[in-house]
């Protein structure tokens, strides 16, 4: 199987599967919580998204990657994940504009995912040696993909019921 194949397989499983849990568990006990405290634990997957600037560590991917598109993806994943922290404060203390962080956060994290994506295809990434990267994109991206779509449903409530942690 070429690495092309075998990534579009298992990014596809994953985007099942990941869909799968989070329809039949994940939602369902979020839809239980107040949408402020639903959306805190939706964020805190988006402040591991610097795991992808492990590709900056000496022998982690092979040498001929392009590093110009690795470097953006890793830049972009980390201000997403540091965006993400922030937003998390504002939700689990409650504090004036929670909402409107979390909906821009939740925005730029979306394009940024949805760029890192057309970079990764468009460099051809998975035909290179990605070391543990290549469970990152085939693993982890998809889940961050399907809970991007959770905290817009949980956005989109328009709970305002939004006050501070007791």
């Amino acid at each position: 199987m070429s690495p092309t194949s075998l990534s579009g397989l298992q990014f596809t499983l994953s985007l099942i599967i990941f869909s799968v849990v989070a329809k039949w568990y994940i939602a369902p006990a979020l839809n239980k919580l107040p949408q402020y405290k639903a959306l805190v634990p939706l964020f805190l997957v988006h402040t591991l998204r610097y795991l992808p600037s492990s590709a900056f560590a000496p022998g982690q991917i092979g040498s001929d990657v392009p590093m110009d598109a690795m470097s953006r993806i890793a830049y972009g994943d980390l201000v997403s994940a540091i965006l993400a922290l922030v937003a998390v404060m504002f939700l689990h203390y409650g504090w004036p504009g929670a909402l409107a962080v979390a909906w821009v956060v939740n925005i730029v994290g979306s394009l940024d995912w949805l760029y890192a994506s057309f970079l990764a295809a468009s460099n051809q990434l998975v035909t290179h040696y990605l070391g543990g990267n290549w469970y990152i994109v085939h693993y982890y991206v998809p889940v961050i993909g399907v809970i991007h779509i959770m905290i817009f449903v949980q956005l989109l409530k328009g709970d305002p019921t939004l006050r501070p942690r007791a």
